[in-house]
């Protein structure tokens, strides 16, 4: 019988995470106390820089403080107050109908009862509702009172994960989680989890490119051996879905 494979914690990984936080911008979300207000707040930002994320949700809330005002607000209100928001008609349209969603489905205007479902079934209720991705169904179930650890790992995250060494090289992307996890430092939260994937996006986008990487920019460099050749290793990525949690 083959023996299941194990992989040892990789010291780098305390020193990646530091480096990467410095990528990140300083101000959290206005919607960081409630997984609702956190849903919506996922919703308003899609393709917003977070201060016009953060300005547009707080104009809403100003004008609908309740989330039962809100669920009985009219589109058109909402829109008004999107004023230069990419996809507001949509956007004003969704926010009510998510609500009355979600008060259907538990009897009211909550997510709490997401806490006592499986990791699978609550990422399945929130990626049905109107305008909510799995990546903003994600980042709100890290707001449902549990430390579940949710891990987000899209096609952009896995290459330099990939380069990193830090996922085996033919492994599909669906196995990247689980890898990461065993390498990671057994006193990582989810909160540890999440800011490395956000950071890693940040790299991706920034210095760890498709084609050939900015290596000598790159803050990883030092600790990545792609970057110690001359020329940056080309990843490509069977097709397939191009996200994977989990739980």
């Amino acid at each position: 019988m083959q023996a299941p494979l194990t992989f040892a914690v990789d010291n780098r990984l305390p020193e990646i995470l530091e480096r990467v936080l410095q990528l990140l911008p300083k101000q959290r979300p206005v919607a960081d106390t409630n997984p609702l207000d956190q849903l919506l707040y996922g919703v308003v930002a899609q393709g917003l820089s977070s201060a016009g994320a953060t300005a547009c949700f707080r104009r809403v809330k100003e004008r609908f403080p309740s989330f039962v005002s809100l669920r009985d607000a009219e589109p058109e209100t909402l829109r008004s107050l999107m004023v230069g928001v990419p996809s507001a008609a949509l956007k004003a349209a969704a926010i009510p109908d998510i609500l009355r969603l979600i008060e259907e489905a538990f009897g009211s205007l909550s997510l709490e009862p997401l806490s006592r479902l499986d990791q699978e079934l609550a990422l399945r209720f929130l990626t049905r509702l109107p305008r909510v991705t799995e990546e903003i169904a994600v980042s709100v179930l890290r707001f449902t009172g549990t430390d579940r650890l949710v891990l987000h790992i899209d096609r952009d995250v896995a290459r330099p994960l990939r380069r990193l060494g830090l996922a085996e090289p033919g492994a599909p992307l669906s196995a990247l989680p689980r890898q990461l996890i065993e390498r990671s430092p057994v006193a990582w939260r989810s909160e540890d989890f999440a800011a490395l994937s956000r950071g890693l996006t940040r790299v991706a986008d920034r210095f760890c490119h498709q084609g050939r990487p900015d290596c000598s920019s790159c803050p990883l460099a030092s600790l990545c051996p792609a970057a110690e050749k001359t020329e940056g290793k080309v990843v490509t990525f069977p097709f397939g879905k191009r996200k994977a949690s989990l739980a």
